[in-house]
């Protein structure tokens, strides 16, 4: 019986796929160096790059219930059963996201996602320099903030301008990979934006103000920051060559 290529094969194969990547994402969050935050446990680890890597080759929902399942068993297992349900959303959130832009950019070749990036460029450049600024002026919360923080935004805002103004003169950076590269970063643009929204409830919840609450918050991302710039990074190098090899080895219809 022929393989349908139009669903990219059997759901039995799909889902071992799905499994495999789930069991990855498990085995990538292993490694991992605790950060001292003021609100959760954060650590250091590369199982972002899992649920991004996965969306990107089989799809977004995909590689989000990979990641969810993957990284949410790594939180039982070690007792981060606090952050379980936070862990599941965001981690699947990633994977569709990343899946929904890249799959936009498959379906419409004529468009060029070089302003979307470039946009992206500019609001981590803004963010990075914003806390940069703060801190160089002495205001006692931005003295708060690690400075780890701004320095990885402003180096994820320069690999975003890189890409964006460079894809004309390279002929590797074309729009299929460029998209892939935005909807890594939304993906992770997805996972900052819920562990800031989840640190300000966790602070509100125990009693503190706003601002001290957003402070606390915006304090604790540079473990997710260092995470999202080597994931977005870090999935773009290992997707260029695994989706040339299953095209080698005549399975490129098991991918987007």
């Amino acid at each position: 019986m022929m393989t349908n290529r139009r669903d990219g094969g059997s759901p039995l194969l799909r889902t071992a796929l799905i499994a495999m990547f789930a069991a990855l994402a498990y085995l990538a969050t292993l490694i991992h160096i605790p950060y001292p935050a003021p609100v959760g446990t954060p650590f250091i680890h590369l199982g972002n790059i899992i649920p991004i890597l996965a969306a990107l080759l089989l799809g977004g929902w995909q590689g989000g219930l990979a990641g969810a399942i993957g990284m949410g068993l790594f939180d039982l297992s070690f007792g981060y059963t606090s952050t379980l349900l936070k862990t599941i959303l965001l981690k699947f959130g990633i994977g569709l996201t990343t899946g929904l832009v890249a799959s936009f950019g498959r379906r419409h070749p004529e468009k060029s996602p070089r302003a979307a990036l470039g946009v992206c460029s500019a609001v981590s450049f803004a963010a990075g320099l914003l806390l940069l600024g703060g801190r160089l002026l002495g205001a006692a919360d931005f003295l708060k903030i690690p400075a780890v923080a701004y320095l990885f935004l402003i180096l994820l805002g320069a690999v975003l301008g890189l890409a964006s103004f460079f894809a004309p003169r390279l002929r590797f950076m074309n729009n299929e990979r460029l998209f892939a590269l935005l909807g890594a970063t939304a993906g992770i643009a997805f996972n900052a934006a819920g562990e800031f929204v989840g640190g300000v409830i966790t602070k509100l919840l125990t009693g503190a103000v706003w601002q001290a609450a957003v402070v606390a918050s915006v304090a604790s991302l540079p473990a997710t920051l260092i995470n999202g710039t080597f994931s977005i990074v870090g999935a773009l190098l290992l997707y260029l060559p695994l989706r040339q090899a299953l095209r080698r080895a005549h399975l490129a219809h098991l991918v987007k």
